[in-house]
């Protein structure tokens, strides 16, 4: 003879409602899709280094300028240039500042493919390339906050991105800006 156990409905409904409510805080703290493939973000500080997988980067100087040259090359309109210095850490393969890009308040720019520049440059490992970057703006568009992102892939998910926080009405304003030149960097 054997005795059939049972457990009282009212402890077999709360577990089934504990399941389901456990079960829909794991649904919340998953990341979707685009979360889970996102760029790593490592901050940056103007005149502090910045590394990432592979790429090390120092912003050294943010300037606006109504004006900007570059060798032979110059052009009037709303300019942020960015000095930096910037290179591989790990591997030179496929090391090339591919994306450069600002963000102002939700509204993204690129860097000017216009000067000679670092965007797009060949970075070498351990040995950083000083140059400038010069982003175009519209004009009127001289205060708003939002960040600098620099990597070395223009697709930049699964990968680490140096990002720096920028308010336009803090950085300083010069009529003329010249871009640096890319060159080694001495030390």
């Amino acid at each position: 003879m054997t005795a059939e156990r049972r457990m009282p409905a009212w402890v077999a409904w709360s577990l089934g409602v504990g399941f389901i409510v456990a079960a829909w805080f794991v649904a919340l703290a998953t990341p979707d899709e685009q979360q889970a493939q996102s760029a790593f973000a490592v901050a940056a500080a103007v005149g502090e280094e910045a590394t990432g997988r592979n790429v090390a980067v120092t912003i050294t100087d943010l300037r606006r300028a109504s004006e900007v040259s570059a060798g032979g090359w110059s052009a009037e309109g709303n300019w942020l240039v960015v000095d930096l210095d910037a290179a591989a850490v790990v591997a030179e393969e496929n090391a090339h500042l591919n994306h450069a890009m600002l963000e102002i308040d939700g509204v993204r720019f690129s860097a000017s493919d216009r000067p000679d520049s670092l965007s797009r440059a060949a970075l070498s490992a351990g040995v950083p390339v000083s140059g400038s970057l010069a982003f175009e703006l519209p004009e009127g568009l001289d205060a708003g906050t939002g960040t600098l992102e620099l990597a070395l892939a223009a697709d930049t998910r699964l990968d680490s991105m140096i990002v720096l926080e920028v308010d336009l009405g803090e950085v300083a304003e010069v009529t003329t800006a010249e871009l640096a030149a890319s060159e080694w960097t001495n030390p």
